[in-house]
Order: structure tokens, then C-alpha cells, then sequence
């Protein structure tokens, strides 16, 4: 996997934080009335690291990051 098992860490726990407050969000678990805004803003900024987890693992970053490996074991073989 790319990126080793910090990637994957750092991945894990921002999909997993996302996934943590918007269930808190959405049955009002947890979150108290004073509270609430805190955990909005919470949301938009895990909504974007899980966004850009996504966009690394399966993006451009993944296409470039092949064409990388392609590049490294064509020069190995010359």
C-alpha cells in the first residue's frame, strides 16, 4: 500500500472520525445544544481530510504514483 502503515493510519482515523461525528450529528447522540457548532465545524474539516484521503488512495496521486513505479522498473531492467 502506498505510503506504509503511517499513510494508512492517518487514514483510518480521519475515515473513521468522519464517519464517528457524523453519526453523533445525524441521531444527536452525544452533542449537547451548546455544542452543536463546535461539532459542525468539526464535520467540514473532517469532511475534507476524508476527502483528501480519498483523492491520494484512488486520485491522481494513485495514477502518478504508478506511473512512477512503471518508470523505476523499466530503468531497473536497462
Amino acid at each position: 500500500m502506498k505510503g506504509g502503515w503511517r499513510a494508512d493510519l492517518v487514514g483510518f482515523i480521519s475515515v473513521g472520525g468522519f464517519i464517528t461525528v457524523c453519526v453523533l450529528i445525524l441521531t444527536g447522540g452525544a452533542i449537547i445544544d451548546s455544542m452543536k457548532d463546535v461539532g459542525l465545524i468539526l464535520l467540514g474539516q473532517l469532511s475534507m481530510k476524508f476527502g483528501t484521503v480519498v483523492d491520494y488512495f484512488y486520485g491522481s496521486s494513485q495514477g502518478s504514483a504508478n506511473k512512477s513505479e512503471q518508470l523505476n522498473e523499466i530503468a531497473k531492467q536497462n
